[in-house]
């Protein structure tokens, strides 16, 4: 693995060069440390029938947060990450994603994440502890 992080486009969330990838074009707004995404699962990310997988809802919430701490200025990897699963999320059914940058410790930083409904409530969410790394953030 090369120690240094590079952005190729072929991350599987929001890498427009990934052929099975989300390819989600997360809006960020830099002043509020946010980002935010419309997201439509596909039935191939379903674990039971119409329901989607909770592994692609924390993979999902986890870049929300990543996006977010970008939005803020800072670029970071996942170092932990909390997944509250409230709901089950079904396929083909639209949802709002959206991140939040809480705070800057140091070398950690704090950030958290939602994905709601239609009705605007909470399908699921986490928190996270993302380490900062050199370089710049992620483009939106």
């Amino acid at each position: 693995m090369e120690s240094e992080f590079r952005d190729d486009r072929a991350c599987f969330v929001c890498g427009e060069k990934n052929p099975i990838g989300l390819k989600l074009r997360l809006r960020t707004d830099a002043e509020r440390g946010e980002s935010s995404v419309e997201v439509t699962f596909r039935d191939d990310f379903q674990g039971w029938a119409k329901v989607v997988h909770g592994g692609l809802l924390a993979t999902v919430l986890d870049e929300a947060m990543i996006y977010a701490a970008g939005a803020a200025g800072r670029m970071c990897v996942t170092g932990e990450i909390t997944v509250r699963f409230i709901k089950p999320a079904a396929t083909g059914v639209p949802y709002l994603l959206k991140g939040r940058f809480l705070e800057d410790k140091g070398r950690v930083v704090l950030a958290e994440s939602e994905l709601l409904g239609a009705d605007g409530n909470q399908v699921a969410r986490a928190s996270g502890k993302l380490f900062k790394i050199p370089g710049e953030p992620p483009r939106p």
